[in-house]
């Protein structure tokens, strides 16, 4: 029985491994980053809450910003994150001195995808950004941009 349960369990995570991308280091630091500010914020504010419900409300507050952005030079499509959104929430939440608008923009291009032609009109999905902000994520990532020995 406990066979069948971790061979279920190998099957479906190699169902969800080609959904990630191997980073550059630079990146990968970034999503570092990231999640570090974020991590720091939800001690501090939603220590009382799940992670995942301080996670979904952190990307439910970053597509809301890509709606309402003054700087963005394109339509984002719904339920997707512009680095737009992601600097909104930053600056909201009193950290956004803490990430550079290129580091942002770094984890867009390389994460997302590509809605018109253009650099800077990247985007990442809903679910992309849970999964980057989640330490799962990290958990997965953290060998893959290492040497091999």
């Amino acid at each position: 029985m406990i066979s069948i349960a971790i061979s279920s369990l190998r099957s479906s995570s190699v169902a969800i491994a080609p959904a990630h991308r191997y980073l550059s280091m630079a990146c990968a630091n970034s999503v570092h980053k990231l999640n570090d500010i974020l991590e720091e914020y939800r001690a501090k504010n939603y220590s009382q809450e799940f992670p995942r419900r301080f996670q979904k409300d952190i990307v439910k507050a970053a597509i809301t910003a890509n709606g309402s952005s003054s700087k963005r030079q394109f339509n984002v499509p719904a339920n997707n994150i512009s680095a737009d959104g992601i600097e909104h929430v930053l600056q909201n939440i009193g950290m956004g001195d803490r990430m550079s608008r290129s580091e942002i923009e770094e984890i867009i291009r390389e994460v997302g995808d590509n809605v018109d032609g253009g650099e800077s009109s990247c985007v990442i999905s809903e679910n992309q950004m849970l999964d980057l902000i989640s330490r799962t994520w990290e958990d997965h990532h953290h060998g893959l941009n290492q040497p091999e020995h």
